[in-house]
């Protein structure tokens, strides 16, 4: 093991300096795979190409604004008078908002120029307006009959505004400009386009595939649907709303899912009936029958547009010919279903007999003409056997015409995407995975193996278990996700840790946000792991039914397509639709009287829409543009040339040519070179001047003395340190992780060692034991189990102290250079043989630890150490003893997403 090195003779016998010594040499960086070329659609097509130019919205408003003498405020005096009204639109409800108003305080000093609510309300409706609301009206006749033989009818209000308006809206957005993508472009880590890269849904296959298609010249806007119904009241009344938002694949991901982006936008609310004038047999399909009538209404003109183009213009001020085409729809399980016109007990996207889902087999997929012709024969009544019997074989619904028969270009069975949520964190992990593993460990076990789990920085710790959580979310399924395979470690049969293991691979790996064909290969690997193992949960009677005919399963089937047509999983994840619920309709329908809702609903999203929209626009003013930076720079693939070609977003109709690198190479996960790292200040006095004593005792060091004694021998100093020595304590070291682009951490990459002391009881705050945790730490040693692996060179090891030496030390440290006290455990060398995880326990000398002080720049990162269980769990075990009582762990991959890349993609050759 090396260790840092001696440093050349002193001058001086008793004061040595440090900060001369060489650093350990790191292991050459090992990078996370990213896209480094690319080849863009061919030229000939010119896809994306510039037509002309014209004036962005903002840059119109201006224009206006100046025409009516107006400044960039508008109908508000200045800035001050603005954010008043914005945080009265915002904040307040409109009687409170005319009660302050008419406030004498406010009347008399603050004087804004609108003097009660409606003057208000007024100058916001004068700000640019969105796409305006319209209503259409629908009378629904039923199968049940009055007294007069007449059919019952039902009237109902669709509320909606024009899907093409809205898309003309979003692309006119020059607060998107450096986030667009115009035409396809196929991505590769590798020169020779063996290693392809997925993440944006340019760099997919669906829009190159309709790109080739379309005619020369053409602009493809994949429009993205999504439509969840959603309870407007919560504790009495049945009040719901069912909203449909848009938004369009050509926005970087990143921006389109953020709501505070405004990047999606609500298109309509679709009539939520109850359809009384039906029978109760007939009245789903009436219902079902309802939904594709009105999206057909909505959808009628974008579906025209569809077919010939329109001309709009861009968020770079270029006219495209823009052909808006539906490409995915994001919806769970029930409402893929709706839209696709099948059963709930069939697959919407392919064939699969409803007793076969359960395997891991291909089948056809779902044809759309073939669909259409078996939903029109239906209709028509038609007395031919073969088309009754392919209709009930593919679990058809009668339902006709649906609403994507008119749309242009779309293929319904290709529009469903991963549904990260419902279908892996919340289906196949919480409802069927977690229930089966409790009915094999038992619930009392099962909770005290969470209750015994570790505390980490931004982990959560079930102190109670899982079994007493009464309401779960899409956080806690995950939180549960990072610890569960430590959970079930230790099983009597060892066919359930493998698994376990495959779903956690599935889920995280599903979860990524830049793919490569390695990382899909380990996607379908760790799905087929799965169905190896799966029959245990039956065996040992966890699941009581002998199949696993369960959609959610069978939805993990297409993930791998679904990634390689659209993209990463995260770009059309259903937990965003469920955010925008909060804004659109939830919060709306609070704003209203509650009665005839859906009318002031919409009224009050125009108004915080036009006070949106008009802050962006007030800020583009004073900075000239909003920029949202977006995209790697990445180098095209050319069989002959290579020439230089624009950035990515710029128009890219040109060549087929070779583009530089516009960002430099991702840092690799394990090179130290140019690491940042910020120490915890030395905060209350409590931390400052700790004797030696205290620390031994207080975090558990036994030989703190004694490494110090070896640190300062190893720089030719002979001072001998003493148990009443003061030192000042810093409770937590901060590394800024390297970037890799799968995790989807921007800039928020910082990862915290804790190394705190424990904290006496005061008012109101019970006493802390001491936070000491694990660590990654940089030796150079050479393992054969880790070469070529990400953890080449590292070891863990128990971060106990950081400190810096008294000052009456006879030692030179540049800058008060931080030092940690650590024991280390035992190198990589074995791992399990059901979960593949490395097994490691504390490192002994002499029947001591083997403890040494280290510098804590050669600290990489946090990990986080399964305890060994074992078939029970030792009852002396807490959150806060463990990792003193536990004598082997195993070390988890996944804890956080940048572990998981670490330790499962690379560590597989995902290079």
């Amino acid at each position: 093991m090396v260790i840092d090195p001696q440093a050349a003779a002193p001058d001086e016998p008793d004061v040595v300096d440090v900060d001369a010594t060489p650093p350990v040499h790191p292991t050459p960086p090992r990078e996370y795979p990213q896209a480094k070329f690319a080849r863009s659609f061919p030229e000939e097509k010119q896809a994306g190409r510039v037509e002309g130019n014209a004036p962005t919205q903002f840059e119109r408003t201006r224009h206006e604004q100046v025409a009516d003498g107006q400044d960039i405020h508008g109908p508000f005096a200045d800035d001050e008078e603005w954010n008043l009204a914005k945080w009265l639109i915002k904040n307040v409800g409109h009687t409170q908002a005319d009660e302050f108003l008419k406030l004498p305080i406010i009347q008399s000093r603050v004087q804004p120029s609108y003097r009660n609510k409606d003057h208000l309300l007024n100058a916001v409706d004068s700000l640019p307006n969105s796409v305006t609301w319209q209503c259409h009206e629908i009378t629904v006749t039923g199968d049940i009959y009055n007294d007069e033989s007449r059919p019952l009818t039902e009237k109902l209000e669709l509320w909606f505004r024009d899907p093409l308006e809205c898309i003309r809206e979003l692309l006119n957005n020059p607060v998107f400009k450096e986030a667009m993508a115009y035409a396809p472009q196929k991505q590769y880590v590798d020169a020779e386009g063996k290693t392809r890269v997925i993440d944006e849904m340019s760099s997919a296959d669906w829009w190159w595939n309709i790109q080739e298609q379309l005619p020369t010249g053409a602009t493809v806007a994949p429009v993205i649907l999504s439509s969840d119904k959603t309870k407007l009241s919560q504790f009495r009344g049945d009040k719901s709303a069912w909203p449909v938002y848009l938004t369009f694949g050509n926005l970087a991901k990143d921006v389109r899912r953020k709501v505070s982006s405004h990047a999606t936008v609500l298109v309509g609310y679709l009539p939520v009936a109850k359809l009384h004038c039906f029978t109760e047999k007939t009245r789903s399909v009436a219902r079902y029958r309802l939904f594709h009538h009105c999206m057909n209404i909505v959808f009628k003109k974008m579906a025209d547009a569809g077919r010939t183009g329109v001309h709009m213009t861009c968020p770079d001020g270029c006219i495209r010919w823009i052909w808006p085409i539906v490409a995915a729809y994001v919806a769970d399980f029930p409402e893929q279903c709706l839209i696709a016109c099948c059963m709930e007990n069939r697959c919407p996207i392919c064939k699969v007999p409803p007793d076969r889902r359960g395997m891991n087999e291909a089948h056809p997929r779902r044809d759309q003409t073939e669909t259409l012709h078996l939903l029109y024969e239906q209709e028509q009544g038609s007395s031919d056997p073969t088309v009754s019997a392919q209709f009930s074989e593919f679990g058809l619904r009668r339902i006709y015409p649906p609403f994507w028969q008119n749309l242009p270009h779309s293929d319904v069975s290709l529009w469903f995407t991963p549904d990260l949520l419902h279908q892996l964190h919340k289906g196949v992990f919480k409802d069927h995975l977690v229930k089966w593993c409790t009915a094999i460990l038992g619930e009392e076990e099962l909770d005290a193996r969470f209750r015994a789990m570790a505390d980490l920085t931004g982990l959560r710790h079930f102190a109670n278990g899982i079994s007493a959580v009464s309401q779960w979310t899409g956080h806690e399924h995950k939180e549960m996700e990072k610890v569960f395979l430590g959970v079930v470690m230790g099983c009597r049969d060892a066919r359930v840790v493998q698994a376990v293991r495959a779903v956690l691979d599935f889920i995280y790996l599903a979860s990524l946000q830049s793919h490569t064909t390695q990382t899909l290969e380990l996607l379908q690997d760790a799905l087929q792991r799965f169905h190896n193992f799966k029959d245990v949960f039956v065996e040992l009677g966890a699941r009581s039914k002998s199949h696993f005919n369960i959609p959610k399963i069978h939805a993990m089937q297409h993930y791998v397509d679904m990634i390689m047509l659209f993209g990463s999983a995260d770009g059309f994840n259903t937990e965003s639709p469920e955010r925008l619920h909060i804004d659109y309709a939830k919060d709306a329908y609070r704003a209203s009287n509650h009665r005839d809702y859906l009318i002031q609903m919409v009224t009050w999203l125009q108004r915080q829409e036009a006070v949106d929209s008009f802050s962006v626009y007030l800020e583009w003013c004073r900075q000239g543009s909003l920029r949202i930076q977006q995209h790697l720079g990445v180098r095209l693939i050319d069989d002959e040339v290579e020439n230089p070609l624009p950035p990515p977003h710029s128009d890219s109709s040109s060549s087929d040519s070779e583009l530089e690198l516009q960002q430099p190479p991702v840092q690799s996960t394990t090179s130290t070179t140019s690491r940042q790292y910020q120490l915890a200040a030395k905060g209350p006095r409590a931390l400052r001047g700790i004797t030696a004593a205290r620390i031994i005792l207080e975090h558990h060091a036994p030989r703190f003395l004694d490494a110090i004694r070896t640190f300062l021998r190893s720089y030719g100093s002979a001072f001998e340190p003493q148990l009443f020595d003061g030192f000042d304590l810093h409770s937590r070291l901060a590394v800024q992780l390297p970037f890799i682009p799968a995790t989807g951490l921007g800039k928020s990459r910082k990862n915290v060692t804790r190394a705190s002391p424990p904290m006496p009881e005061k008012v109101r705050r019970a006493a802390q034991p001491a936070r000491l945790d694990f660590a990654l730490v940089r030796t150079g040693e050479v393992n054969e189990a880790t070469e070529g692996t990400p953890l080449e060179g590292l070891r863990i090891a128990h971060v106990r102290v950081i400190f810096t030496l008294p000052a009456s030390y006879p030692v030179r440290l540049y800058a008060r250079e931080a030092l940690a006290y650590v024991e280390w455990f035992t190198p990589f060398h074995r791992t399990d043989e059901a979960s593949g995880l490395f097994i490691v326990s504390p490192s002994s000398r002499m029947h001591q630890p083997y403890a040494e002080i280290i510098r804590v720049s050669r600290i990489v990162r946090n990990c986080y150490l399964f305890p060994k269980f074992g078939h029970t769990i030792d009852t002396r075990w807490t959150m806060d003893n463990v990792t003193e009582l536990c004598e082997t762990f195993y070390v988890n991959p996944y804890i956080d997403m940048h572990t998981f890349c670490m330790l499962r993609c690379m560590q597989f050759g995902c290079t």
